[in-house]
């Protein structure tokens, strides 16, 4: 695949002014304001007239950002953005069947060829800073030959699209994604996933050598190749076990020993989601290391000082409210902060949800049980609830059944019930009821219908599923993202009231 990087020189402005107005060219190159970035251009053999630029900004709190691009009847457009961070955006141009063929080696040591039918996304990746102005001109039908480009970023622009070409064809998605965890075992896959992350940091180095590259995207993928490659060796043995149910995996005794090592003192803002996600999973790994089988564990908030600088440890917990909406949390940003713009940047985003809350009073759903009678959340007022939210195709959730169902067992004589809360669509209502005959499961089932799925979604920010909940007596909330059955953190948290 070969990207064309052009720097426009006199004569080629010249040609390209026959096709597209050499003001919308210029207007690249004009300075503008600090906090803005101007991309201009043309798209030749486009479909639509209105396409998306979807982007990460890489400030706090930012979450992904649509905008709308016109392009006028030969394909011309431009977008204006402002931006007080960098960003990284694309364009999606459609995609087009098309079949895959790619050599490899076996864990066996054997070359062979993969041969498979796929799509070909026709993607267009920008990596861009406030202030740059840049002019992109490319062919929709054949982006590989056509892209061209020029303006104040156009060898960050070049970088991100080779490394997306180099690490994120498909070749790279079935290795990683599901050759090299499925298939390796676990010294192995650790190899392997060093190995790559060394090939990622010398293509970045290689090219920051023959590049002028900006400081911040090279931090970029600095901060998020290392962060990656640890956070796959994290989530390898659960992948790997549900990728092999009926085989065994043999860990090592020391096979999380590289944890020792691996220091988080990065900003989250500056990096974005994605690396928020590793870290989080890095860091409650550790947690669950160091406090598995402690009674006297400290609450994984309070051992996060030792962990994380201040400032990236009050980041920490500000993108944990997406998942974790608690009083614990929540309460570090009220107005004795250290923090206050931090602060005033996640009241505003998260005040909707402050119904989440400990003590606040969860809304009065209906659900349907296995009869097919109506039953009301209130009805369950007079005892603890802990109520999962599930579905019969979400495996993470099934995983958690059997340490329910015992828990359910254990706790059956004592002041507290266990409602499990199907979100599985109308058209599965008998999928859900074979599955609850089949499995012989316990506790109360139900399951929601859309506008309960709604309402609970809504409350209580579920963006994923199992998402367990915790009531007390009066049917407020106790914990809005109470742990999972099979984390010994729930039993601390029923001993904490008297169960």
């Amino acid at each position: 695949m070969n990207y064309l990087k052009l720097k426009y020189p006199i004569f080629l402005a010249l040609i390209f002014c026959t096709a597209l107005s050499c003001n919308d060219q210029e207007a690249s190159k004009k300075k503008h304001r600090s906090d803005e970035i101007i991309l201009v251009g043309q798209v030749k053999n486009i479909k639509d007239t209105t396409i998306n630029f979807s982007y990460y900004e890489y400030e706090f709190l930012k979450d992904l950002t649509t905008e709308p691009v016109d392009f006028d009847s030969v394909g011309k457009f431009k977008l204006k953005l402002k931006a007080d961070s960098p960003l990284k955006g694309w364009f999606s141009f459609g995609k087009e069947s098309m079949t895959e063929e790619f050599a490899y080696t076996t864990i066996a040591g054997i070359d062979t060829t993969m041969k498979t039918g796929t799509f070909d996304f026709k993607m267009v990746y920008l990596f861009l800073k406030p202030g740059d102005s840049i002019f992109m001109d490319l062919d929709a039908m054949d982006i590989k030959n056509s892209l061209a480009f020029s303006g104040t970023a156009d060898d960050d622009i070049l970088f991100a699209i080779k490394e997306e070409q180099t690490f994120n064809d498909y070749k790279h998605k079935y290795l990683k994604n599901w050759y090299d965890v499925s298939q390796r075992e676990p010294d192995d896959f650790k190899q392997n996933a060093d190995k790559l992350y060394e090939e990622k940091m010398t293509f970045l180095n290689d090219f920051k050598s023959s590049h002028s590259l900006s400081p911040s995207l090279v931090s970029f993928y600095e901060t998020n190749n290392y962060s990656s490659m640890v956070s796959a060796k994290v989530n390898y043995p659960s992948i790997y076990e549900l990728y092999n149910k009926d085989k065994e995996l043999n860990l090592p005794a020391d096979y999380y020993g590289f944890l020792k090592d691996v220091a988080i003192e990065s900003s989250i803002a500056e990096n974005g989601l994605g690396y928020f996600y590793n870290i989080q999973g890095i860091l409650k790994k550790k947690y669950e290391l160091a406090f598995s089988n402690d009674p006297n564990a400290k609450e994984f908030y309070d051992w996060l000082e030792g962990e994380l600088p201040e400032k990236v440890r009050y980041e920490y917990m500000a993108y944990s409210l997406r998942s974790d909406f608690s009083n614990r949390i929540y309460s570090e940003f009220d107005g004795s902060s250290r923090y206050p713009e931090m602060s005033k940047i996640v009241k505003d985003k998260y005040k909707h949800l402050e119904g989440m809350l400990e003590g606040s009073e969860a809304p009065n759903v209906k659900f349907e049980n296995t009869l097919g009678a109506s039953v009301a959340l209130n009805e369950f007022k007079g005892k603890y609830t802990y109520i999962d939210l599930w579905a019969t195709w979400c495996g993470p959730c099934i995983k958690e059944i059997p340490s329910l169902q015992r828990l359910e067992k254990e706790y059956h004589d004592k002041n507290i019930q266990f409602v499990s809360v199907s979100f599985d669509k109308e058209k599965d209502h008998q999928k859900w009821l074979n599955f609850v005959e089949d499995k012989n499961l316990t506790g109360v089932q139900l399951i929601a219908k859309k506008e309960t799925n709604d309402i609970l979604s809504q409350t209580y920010n579920i963006k994923m599923i199992p998402r367990f909940i915790f009531l007390d007596p009066e049917g407020k909330i106790v914990d809005a993202t109470a742990p999972f059955p099979s984390d010994p953190m729930l039993v601390e948290l029923f001993k904490k009231h008297n169960l």
